[in-house]
This record gives structure tokens, sequence and C-alpha cells, in this order.
């Protein structure tokens, strides 16, 4: 069971920096990765507010082997980009790891990154590979990967038997067809009890689902 880490990495050895400090106001949105060479790996990236002008910064950008623009089924611009072998190797370190990349965005400020690691020491150690090269790791968000029999949302089993136990007494309804006390009762606990359960595992969903 591995951990995803959402995160922003700077640094002016980043690819594809270049690319969108030459073009203002323009984003590039990593939507896959392909596997064909650790140190040169190939990316499908969708660009925003570029006014057309990516392709030629993306040409004069060192970190960029090739870029070929594609059309997608909506009719928007995808860029096929095979990159050089950077000063700062993110993707070679992504493999030694065995950590699976879920997303990038490119933006003049740097990366912001979301990729699924295997435990807590390989993130700390793709941390100190990127600090030591003179990059800034900010770690946003750090959360671990629900197996099949963990309950939605980020809810406690205790949570999640609390809201299913007061779904099924009527509690939410409306007019209400359950209490607190009712809702204990289905769990084996106490009234107040309950009630914190249902409290702290609504706002666990709302966090997590909205």
């Amino acid at each position: 069971m591995g951990l995803v880490a959402e995160f922003q990495l700077n640094s002016p050895d980043l690819p594809l920096t270049e690319t969108v400090a030459a073009v203002p106001g323009s984003t590039l949105y990593i939507e896959r990765i392909l596997v064909v060479d650790p140190d040169r790996p190939i990316v499908l990236c969708r660009a925003v507010d570029d006014d057309g002008a990516l392709p030629e910064a993306l040409a004069a950008d060192p970190t960029v082997e090739t870029c070929t623009t594609l059309t997608d089924a909506d009719g928007g611009a995808l860029y096929r980009i095979k990159l050089r072998d950077p000063p700062l190797p993110i993707y070679r370190k992504y493999v030694e790891l065995g950590t699976t990349p879920l997303g990038g965005i490119v933006t003049v400020d740097g990366w912001w990154g979301r990729a699924r690691f295997p435990d807590r020491e390989a993130l700390a150690e793709y941390r100190t590979f990127c600090t030591d090269r003179g990059g800034t790791f900010k770690l946003e968000r750090l959360t671990r990967e629900p197996s099949t029999d963990d309950p939605p949302f980020g809810l406690t089993r205790e949570q999640y038997e609390a809201l299913t136990a007061a779904h099924e007494a009527g509690y939410f309804a409306v007019p209400r067809e359950a209490s607190t006390e009712d809702v204990g009762d289905r769990l084996g606990i106490s009234a107040p009890s309950a009630s914190e359960r249902l409290r702290r595992g609504i706002d666990r969903l709302l966090e997590n689902a909205l």
C-alpha cells in the first residue's frame, strides 16, 4: 500500500520551465508519461493560454529533444515532447524508487506534482535527491492510498459504520426518523459517542469530497 504525495518542486534546472517562462501566462499540464527511456522520457502535455506561441518556445528549450503537436478529439492541442537528459532528472529518480507519477503542472514558478510513493522512505529519498541538486521541495499533502477494504473518502471504520447506521435508521431523513440514541443502540455505544462519530464522519466526508 503506497502513499500519494502532492508537492511543489522549484528549480531552474527542471524540464520545460524555460518554455513556460518564455510564454507569459502559459501553463503545461502533463497528462501522461510514456516509459521509453528513463533518461529521456516522452510526455504528453496540454497547454493553457499559450496563444499559439508554445511550439516555438518548446523548440528553443534545451531540455526538449523533439516536440510534435497533436490534436485530440475535442480539437484542443496536445504536445508530444521527448525530453533530453535534464540537469535535474526527476523521472529517472521516479523509476529508481518505484514511484508512479500521477500528474504534473509546469508553471513559471516550477512544478506541481502528484505521485504515488511506495513508502515514506522513498519519499524522503526523493526529497533529498531534489534538494541536494539545488531544488526546493515543499510537500503539500500526503495521503495513504486506500486498500479495497478501506472505507471511502478517508473515513475511519468507526465513522463509516456510524454514518451507515444513521442512514439506515433514517437519521438523515426529513423529517428525522431516528435519534442519536437510536444510532447509538445500533452501534452498541452511547448517544454522545454516536453523535461525535457522526459529526467527525460528516466533517471528514465533506473535507475529502468537496
